[in-house]
């Protein structure tokens, strides 16, 4: 039962994904019928957001269908899919007018295996010069490229290659260790080739099918049903197959945590620094305190990811302190934590106070403690907290920030890479709001230079990100995926722009984002209107809004309407179109609060910001 509960969101009550896993058995695809109807019962599931995926496979995956919809819906999706004729890819991928992109899809996967790919090199090829092998090898790639860039031509859709699985490949794999350009090679070519593609090309994601594969073993193939019916995935390992989706998936259901939240004694090192003393603690490169620096690696890379680590351990803060100071040899430095309380607080109420710090939600942190009685009084103190689930080991514990999908995104922008030096300067910011004389005196002395301009390739990775990721302040909280925004981008009317903020202290990229799109030849609407809380108090919104308004105006329209929709975490935006000078509208029965104002709208940037309008 504990596969099937780890496949459901960990923001569901246990008593709900324990009932929902007893209902399936894994190792049949009607157990994920099953599933998927108790989902169904059990959450707004006609309310919840619809992902539309196709999928293209050169090899048949009937069974695997309900595994891929069961895994969507696990992330909170309402899972529509699409499935294209068996080994026709391009026209599959490529008919603009097709069934396949028709539905409009916000991503398509494909599923290959090199057999398909390149049938002779793969029946005839060991017959064949080294040379011949290669070449033939080099046109798959070329064919693979080709494919990418034109389906980027026909769909604004995310285009999800899998890799290729080694384990399918026919082949004596001991004579083809030793030759030139084998099936091995080719493998390993194709593979390290479509990293790089993926790498390149911003509209494509992969998943690791052959890594799938690798470990499942034995367990993950079916030969006999492989050669009866081109079917090679096991049906014992539908359960692992849904999980490996859910993996993949997630990042189109909600954005990845933001913060790992760090205990220290038998966690970053191993021992109890207040018992044992700073010479007996266990950590370096030799066993037992190996496995705390890879545990401490996991999180230096998860820091490089962009994820802020604050450290929440019960301990005397001086001899915290000294013991970073003399264990000289440890990866991580007290400076790589945004913030730390080592005190004898509770954890709850400390990690309460670390997200008042940092200004962010309790639900974008993850926690981590060796203690059973610290996880467990944190997730009843602050459920919104996602406990990472760890058997206390320090094994356990790395092999749970291994695994753990809560940081997954498919993409790391220079917003990401940058946030821990962002917040860095956000307490210098501070440091000089309480030295100003005046509010008004503070915002001239920061030298603020907004730039606004249109959303282009190089920034719709970031704009995604803010749709999904913003909550606070965010007017109508809509969540349009890459497809959706490019489908606005095709409009030439509509505005979609970004607002980037610099200071004194440094630039802080992409913060804000404004959406409009066309209501009528002279109407346009507020689709959406975002704000980074790093931003805010600053009247980077108010510079924002003046050039949207310019813009549509300069379009042809006069008249702009806007809305605010309440949610349980946008109150601090409640009264922006008041602010911004727009007349309320009469109610539509819902508690949408509805504004409008005629255009040219000449709305003042504050006199304190520096404006570069592209």
């Amino acid at each position: 039962m504990n596969g099937w509960i780890e496949l459901l969101p960990t923001r569901w009550s246990w008593e709900d994904r324990s009932s929902i896993a007893t209902t399936v058995n894994p190792g049949t695809a009607g157990a994920f019928a099953a599933g998927l109807r108790a989902i169904a019962a059990r959450v707004d599931y006609a309310s919840a957001r619809t992902l539309t995926l196709g999928v293209v496979s050169t090899f048949t995956i009937a069974p695997q269908r309900t595994a891929i919809e069961f895994a969507l819906a696990a992330t909170g999706l309402r899972p529509r899919m699409l499935y294209g004729d068996r080994d026709v890819i391009e026209p599959n991928l490529l008919d603009p007018h097709g069934p396949m992109h028709s539905a409009k899809p916000d991503a398509i996967l494909l599923l290959w295996r090199l057999e398909e790919l390149a049938p002779a090199f793969v029946e005839s090829g060991a017959v064949w010069t080294a040379q011949q092998r290669r070449d033939t090898i080099i046109a798959v790639e070329e064919r693979i490229r080709d494919l990418v860039r034109s389906f980027s031509k026909a769909s604004p859709a995310t285009l999800i290659l899998s890799t290729l699985p080694a384990c399918l490949a026919p082949g004596g794999a001991q004579a083809d260790l030793h030759r030139a350009s084998g099936i091995g090679w080719a493998l390993a070519y194709l593979n390290a080739a479509l990293r790089d593609i993926a790498a390149e090309f911003d509209h494509v994601r992969l998943f690791d099918l052959d890594g799938f594969f690798a470990a499942e073993g034995a367990s993950g193939y079916d030969p006999r049903f492989d050669l009866f019916a081109l079917q090679p995935i096991a049906g014992r390992a539908l359960g692992s197959f849904a999980r490996a989706m859910r993996r993949l998936l997630g990042p189109f259901a909600a954005p990845p945590a933001k913060v790992l939240a760090l205990d220290l004694d038998n966690t970053l090192w191993g021992g109890v620094l207040g018992e044992d003393g700073i010479g007996s603690l266990a950590i370096g490169h030799d066993f037992p305190g190996s496995i705390f620096r890879k545990i401490q690696l996991e999180a230096l890379a998860l820091r490089a990811r962009g994820v802020l680590l604050v450290l929440v351990s019960k301990n005397e803060e001086a001899n915290v302190r000294e013991a970073f100071a003399n264990l000289t040899d440890m990866p991580l430095k007290l400076s790589d934590f945004a913030a730390m309380r080592v005190d004898w607080n509770p954890k709850p109420d400390n990690l309460r106070a670390i997200a008042d710090e940092l200004e962010l939600g309790l639900d974008s942190f993850v926690f981590v403690d060796d203690q059973p009685f610290e996880r467990a009084a944190v997730a009843a103190g602050v459920p919104e907290v996602r406990v990472l689930p760890t058997d206390g080991t320090p094994l356990g514990t790395l092999a749970a920030l291994r695994e753990a999908p809560h940081f997954d995104q498919h993409r790391t922008t220079s917003s990401d890479l940058g946030r821990a030096q962002d917040y860095k300067q956000r307490r210098e910011r501070k440091d000089l709001e309480r030295s100003a004389s005046s509010r008004y005196d503070f915002l001239r002395s920061l030298s603020l230079k907004a730039r606004v301009a249109p959303v282009d390739n190089g920034s719709l990775g970031r704009a995604v990100q803010m749709l999904a990721k913003t909550n606070q302040f965010n007017v109508t909280t809509r969540r349009h995926g890459e497809a959706d925004l490019k489908r606005i981008l095709e409009d030439g009317r509509a505005q979609l722009l970004s607002l980037s903020l610099a200071d004194r202290f440094g630039d802080q990229g992409i913060v804000g984002l404004a959406i409009a799109v066309p209501d009528d030849e002279n109407s346009a609407n507020v689709d959406s209107f975002l704000m980074s809380c790093r931003a805010l108090g600053r009247g980077a919104e108010e510079a924002l809004w003046a050039s949207l308004c310019r813009r549509l105006a300069a379009n042809g329209f006069s008249r702009l309407r806007a809305e605010y929709r309440p949610t349980e975490k946008n109150a601090q935006c409640a009264d922006l179109f008041d602010r911004l000078g727009l007349l309320p509208l009469p109610g539509d029965g819902t508690t949408a609060k509805r504004y409008a104002t005629a255009l040219p709208y000449a709305f003042a940037k504050p006199d304190w910001i520096e404006m570069e309008d592209v």
